[in-house]
């Protein structure tokens, strides 16, 4: 006999035991640890993709509060351009362009020869314009002063129209000038 035969031979009842844990063992190890293990592997990937999707949704929600934050001071700052520079109905923005041109073409030596208005409104929008066309006359240096002045007027007023023309039979410039200015409306005017 071989001695390793033999060892086999005389040992058998050890060999048959721990040959039993080495199985009993490996089986443990297929049943049990491995299907763990490959658990906590796939729970460490959902764990890692959660995580990104945490940083994703928080430079998401960081954007949307940006946006929010934008719009609600946008739409603040819309408040208080019509409260603040707007005129609040159609008597006030009367007042900006009736008197407050003429006043302001006398003071340029200018003469109003004629003036009209007319007042128009978006459908979809809580805004009217009125616009008022003017014809003045006078030195062309006095036209050009009055439309800086308009310029730089503190009243909401828009240039729309500029029409300059010399007359032949006097050394006296023309001016047909279209100016508007926009005001709230009340809902249904």
């Amino acid at each position: 006999m071989t001695p390793i035969r033999r060892i086999v031979v005389d040992k058998r009842l050890a060999l048959t035991v721990i040959g039993g844990l080495v199985l009993a063992d490996a089986l443990l190890y297929g049943v049990g640890v491995y299907p763990q293990r490959a658990g906590v592997a796939r729970a460490e990937g959902r764990a890692r993709m959660a995580a990104r999707e945490v940083v994703t949704g928080q430079a998401a929600l960081g954007t949307a509060r940006a946006r929010l934050d934008g719009k609600t001071r946008a739409k603040d700052e819309l408040q208080q351009f019509y409260d603040r520079v707007l005129p609040q109905d159609l008597a006030a923005a009367r007042s900006i362009t009736y008197p407050r041109l003429a006043a302001l073409a006398g003071q340029m030596g200018l003469v109003l020869e004629r003036r009209t208005a007319d007042r128009d409104r978006d459908e979809d929008s809580e805004l009217a314009r009125l616009r008022t066309t003017m014809l003045l006359a006078g030195e062309y240096g006095n036209v050009r002063r009055f439309i800086e002045a308009l310029e730089t007027a503190p009243e909401f007023l828009v240039i729309e129209e500029i029409v300059l023309s010399q007359r032949e039979e006097v050394d006296d410039a023309s001016l047909t000038l279209g100016v508007a200015t926009y005001y709230r409306t009340a809902e249904g005017t």
